[in-house]
């Protein structure tokens, strides 16, 4: 089945469960996100036949609608866009600032990404204009929009400027993106110096202001993976209870849990995120755990070629099989060994199947099938799949890395020598995209960084060496030093660097040099 056919099987399961827009969209852009991108047309919502008519008539009959705070929110206000049913299409948060001169600071905006572009950005912003010269209050914001962008003109366009034009330069660094909006009605002697006030009180309150503003997202996107997953469970209920193989059904609900799993990493790092909100409330069903996972793509698109791009050599003694059918050859490629699936075989005493569940993967809190082993005549390699989406990037990195090998004999930092794992070959089929490394001897930092902080033994070394710290100062050394090279070119692949630290995964250990000077690390890799 192509592309575009499984696109139609989703819009005729949408219309017979009669699923509202926002619960369509929701569940299409957490699924089937990467799938849509691939298609050559304006809005990937065309694909899905009627979907574009019910995004427009659900935008129709909005309202903006304005919520006071809570009484543990105190200053905390939201604007929310509403449809006629009352489901939520964006929303806007905002803090009373209460000095000399009121004043509200817009905290976030957003819309849902189906319905941006329809004007609704700009009706919700100028809502919170009204909102400002109905309480004869100042307006300020950081507009983190570059101003190249559309969406920077709904805010010059409604009248706001750039702070600096009433501060001047003078301000921090830290001000330099924020904008204000000053209504007619404001009368004051010493403007600049009430918003000197005003932006001192903003520094004291920004950590509180960080906490709730996590807070609300954590809230609102748990929202939406549970629509999400009472969506997808509607569109496969059949399916579901006559436990009919369903491919489709599989890789929509893979899409899902690995979301999840990613969403519950990040929000461990959220500032002043205590678990108030837990992911523990969305349980899955166990007829749902049962299903078999399906991680990668299986739908061709007749206008998408595929094809390999690098080393010659290598890509002419690969073997056939893997030039033949490279999906299904390098996913049945053994699991790449990592300490995330150690940790989990030491706690389970099981190895991993091939053939996993949803509730595999629930219970790794990890994807074991993005890595594959791959041995080819006596080298061992790594295959990583990566999203489509960064098929791009990832040619522009393989020859960033390239200008980087070349003056890599220069990078050494505290005892510690720099070296590049270039990407040896970038491979594109059935819209999944490979790349191939050779392996190293080290492990991503950030999973380096997190059994550092949760292994007990590593967690006790780290307390007394502080290797997380070398880690962090090593990598920040080697991007200064890259930033200085390469910045004016490269911006976006030096963001985009991978860095790997010295590990002995067997052990679970960090190989480190102890001496008197304290400890380093031999080697890091970039790729």
């Amino acid at each position: 089945m192509t592309l575009p056919e499984q696109l139609t099987q989703i819009s005729e399961r949408i219309e017979r469960t009669g699923m509202c827009a926002t619960d369509a969209l929701s569940l299409i852009n957490i699924t089937f996100d990467e799938q849509m991108k691939r298609l050559d047309v304006h809005s990937p919502y065309e694909a899905f036949t009627g979907l574009s008519e019910l995004i427009d008539r659900t935008v129709r009959g909005t309202k903006v609608e304005r919520f006071k705070p809570k009484a543990h929110r105190r200053r905390f206000h939201t604007l929310e866009i509403h449809t006629e049913k009352g489901e939520i299409l964006g929303y806007l948060n905002m803090l009373f600032l209460k000095r000399t001169v009121p004043c509200y600071y817009l905290v976030y905006v957003e819309v849902m990404p189906a319905f941006r572009g329809l004007g609704l950005g700009t009706r919700i912003v100028g809502a919170f204009k009204e909102f400002l010269f109905d309480k004869k209050a100042i307006g300020l914001l950081d507009n983190i929009v570059p101003p190249d962008d559309p969406a920077y003109t709904i805010y010059t366009n409604l009248g706001w400027k750039a702070l600096t034009e009433i501060i001047g330069n003078g301000g921090t660094e830290e001000w330099k993106n924020y904008m204000i909006l000053i209504p007619d009605s404001i009368q004051t002697q010493d403007m600049k110096g009430d918003l000197n006030r005003i932006l001192f009180s903003l520094k004291k309150k920004k950590p509180i202001v960080d906490m709730h503003d996590n807070e609300d997202m954590v809230k609102r996107t748990i929202e939406e993976f549970q629509n999400v997953y009472e969506s997808l469970a509607r569109l496969f209920r059949e399916d579901i209870q006559t436990g009919t193989t369903n491919m489709l059904m599989n890789f929509m609900f893979t899409r899902l849990t690995t979301r999840l799993i990613g969403f519950h990493r990040r929000i461990e790092s959220l500032i002043g995120y205590t678990g108030g909100e837990s992911l523990e409330q969305l349980s899955f069903a166990d007829d749902i755990k049962k299903l078999p996972l399906q991680p990668y793509s299986l739908w061709r698109f007749d206008e998408e070629d595929g094809g390999m791009w690098g080393n010659e050599e290598i890509l002419r003694n690969l073997p056939q099989e893997l030039k033949e059918d490279p999906t299904f050859y390098i996913e049945n490629l053994p699991f790449y060994r990592r300490p995330y699936l150690d940790n989990w075989m030491k706690k389970t005493g099981l190895q991993p199947s091939m053939t996993l569940t949803i509730s595999d993967l629930l219970d790794f809190m990890f994807d074991p099938t993005r890595l594959r082993e791959f041995h080819h005549k006596g080298v061992k390699y790594i295959f990583e799949r990566v999203s489509p989406l960064f098929f791009n990037t990832l040619l522009r990195k393989r020859a960033f890395l390239k200008r980087v090998e070349k003056s890599e004999a220069d990078l050494h930092f505290q005892g510690t020598i720099i070296r590049v794992n270039p990407i040896i070959l970038v491979i594109r089929d059935r819209g999944n995209v490979y790349a191939l490394r050779r392996q190293v001897q080290g492990i991503h930092s950030q999973e380096a960084l997190d059994q550092l902080k949760t292994i007990p033994h590593l967690r006790n070394l780290n307390s007394a060496v502080g290797v997380s710290r070398c880690i962090q100062n090593v990598i920040k050394e080697t991007e200064k030093s890259l930033k200085k090279r390469f910045h004016s070119q490269f911006k976006r692949e030096l963001e985009e660097l991978a860095y790997f630290i010295p590990w002995d995964i067997e052990l679970n250990t960090p190989a480190i040099r102890v001496d008197i000077s304290g400890i380093s690390l031999d080697t890091v890799w970039l790729a």
